[in-house]
């Protein structure tokens, strides 16, 4: 049998101690070393991990990561577009980084530098974004058996702050809706009244509506990204495929919209020349909007956020909140609106002294108030 490793003296200066193996592959590599003790120190270390199934083809690593990343994007079919567009961007940025390095050769402190000269250009959301891609692919490429472990385990990203929340009031909603052109109006008292997002409000179709029931089915959403014509895709999620309960008023103001602008290849809402509404074209429009009612900061999506804290105002049960907003999990609901539940302690305190109150209290019988008898 072949030796599994061996060492040689090549008896010449510099790096004169030559250590060599056989991998799993068949194929014998070698490092040259300065010392001994070096040599043999490595070979042990090559053999330690062939011995424990830990071994990886050094070559399989010495691909660059941008091209390793741009192979995992063609990869993301599976992926909606429009969260393709944002991984894309990831990678543009961390490419002008690390993009012509080897995987072998990214270390922790590379990539803490990176993150580094990230966080002097961009926003910590928008670094932190970065980074999670350049762990992706490297926690990838250990399970594709190119690295032995990821250098970016550990790598703390800086904290993001969630883009502060924007709550309208029932008189503000109909401000705003009012300063809409009339074809749009309906949409925001919809996107207050039913948290959808927007692009479920997008995708919205004539056969989601059952306007003499009161009910709205989230079937589809509209999905935009760069460079691709808009195109009608599955929900965010399985919980985000539901049924939503309408207001009577919003089922009223849904069928006097349909009566003045009818469904264009059965969208409910589409542009003045019957094309779907675009993010970006429609919020030209709504900031106009905006800025003529409420005035900014205040987004389309400020809306969908609203609409919960109506519901915690109004004390709804959070599985009632996760459901109506097509969120994964109450986890999910429960750390992006949690906040606004605080002062909900008091609301119970007060609905128990109301039920307390409300039963009359039980007849006690009188006491004798004559003396106690002496007796003789």
């Amino acid at each position: 049998m072949a030796r599994a490793g061996w060492i040689e003296d090549r008896g010449d200066r510099g790096l004169r101690w030559r250590a060599r193996y056989r991998g799993p592959d068949g194929l014998v590599r070698s490092r040259s070393f300065a010392t001994r003790v070096r040599a043999q120190r490595w070979l042990t270390d090559q053999q330690s991990k062939i011995d424990q199934a830990a071994w990886v083809n050094p070559d399989l690593g010495r691909i660059l990561w941008a091209d390793y990343s741009n192979q995992l994007l063609a990869g993301r079919t599976h992926v909606a577009a429009r969260t393709v567009e944002t991984e894309r961007r990831c990678h543009e940025r961390a490419a002008e980084l690390i993009g012509d390095v080897q995987l072998i050769q990214l270390t922790p402190d590379l990539l803490r530098k990176a993150t580094t000269q990230l966080a002097s250009r961009y926003a910590p959301e928008t670094v932190a974004r970065t980074m999670r891609w350049v762990r992706l692919t490297l926690n990838q490429a250990v399970r594709d058996r190119r690295i032995t472990a990821s250098p970016a385990d550990g790598i703390r990203l800086p904290r993001s702050h969630p883009t502060e929340m924007r709550l309208l009031d029932p008189t503000e909603v109909a401000d705003l809706a009012d300063s809409l052109p009339d074809r749009y109006s309906s949409l925001a008292t919809t996107a207050a009244y039913t948290g959808m997002r927007w692009g479920e409000l997008a995708g919205l179709q004539l056969g989601d509506l059952d306007l003499p029931r009161r009910r709205l089915t989230v079937r589809r959403t509209l999905v935009e990204a760069t460079g691709h014509t808009p195109q009608l895709g599955p929900p965010k999620s399985k919980a985000s495929e539901r049924s939503i309960a309408l207001p009577r008023f919003v089922a009223e103001t849904l069928t006097r919209h349909l009566e003045s602008y009818p469904p264009v290849d059965d969208m409910i809402w589409t542009t003045e020349q019957g094309a779907v509404l675009r993010r970006g074209s429609f919020g030209r429009i709504w900031r106009k909007a905006v800025t003529e009612s409420v005035g900014p900061p205040c987004r389309i999506h400020d809306l969908r956020h609203t609409h919960a804290a109506w519901l915690i105002a109004d004390g709804e049960h959070p599985k009632a909140i996760q459901t109506r907003l097509g969120h994964g999990s109450i986890a999910v609901t429960m750390d992006r609106y949690g906040h606004l539940m605080d002062g909900l302690d008091d609301q119970i305190a007060l609905h128990l002294e109301t039920r307390a109150r409300s039963v009359a209290p039980p007849a006690r019988p009188e006491r004798s108030r004559d003396p106690p008898g002496i007796g003789l």
